[in-house]
């Protein structure tokens, strides 16, 4: 299984369409594009093809995107069989292209993917990844009451986090 990782309001889109379009540029998250925006491909996760010390050993440039998007990441499990597009895989995907990639765990998707693709749903707390859903088919309604279930939860640890940000900001480092 291969895994897509985007917001609430953007699986939204990609299920009004019915396809994960590979980004042209209109979501602009990292002020240049990445390798597989410069090869016209959908950007997904691939967890089971590198052996496991390598996929491991780049979790701190990965494990981000399951908390990537608040109050609820939704990450798109796809089979890989229903795919038609060529895959590229690291380092093959750095080779022309000058963006970033993960190493060993960003395959990049020729073209758009097909919502047919999708076989499963992990409903995400940005905030506290042992907070998630799995579900096999993802309705409005399951994903608005995820968004009201972890809304408070992601809502609370901002304001803490803030809170911190600013009382070291002042210099207050006690507890």
């Amino acid at each position: 299984m291969l895994w897509h990782s985007t917001s609430a309001e953007h699986y939204r889109r990609i299920r009004t369409d019915g396809l994960i379009k590979p980004n042209d540029g209109r979501i602009d998250r990292w002020g240049k594009p990445y390798a597989c925006q410069q090869l016209d491909a959908v950007s997904l996760f691939d967890f089971t093809t590198e052996p496991e010390d390598k996929v491991l050993g780049e979790s701190f440039k990965w494990q981000q995107f399951l908390g990537d998007f608040d109050p609820v990441t939704v990450v798109l499990g796809i089979e890989r069989s229903k795919l038609s597009g060529k895959l590229i895989p690291y380092p093959e995907s750095k080779q022309g292209t000058t963006g970033n990639v993960i190493p060993w765990v960003e395959v990049c998707h020729c073209g758009p993917i097909p919502t047919s693709a999708i076989v499963s749903y992990l409903l995400v707390c940005p905030v506290d990844y042992r907070q998630f859903k799995k579900t096999e088919s993802l309705t409005e309604q399951m994903l608005s009451r995820v968004e009201a279930e972890f809304g408070p939860i992601v809502g609370a640890e901002r304001e803490r986090q803030e809170a911190l940000f600013q009382r070291r900001k002042r210099g207050d480092f006690g507890v």
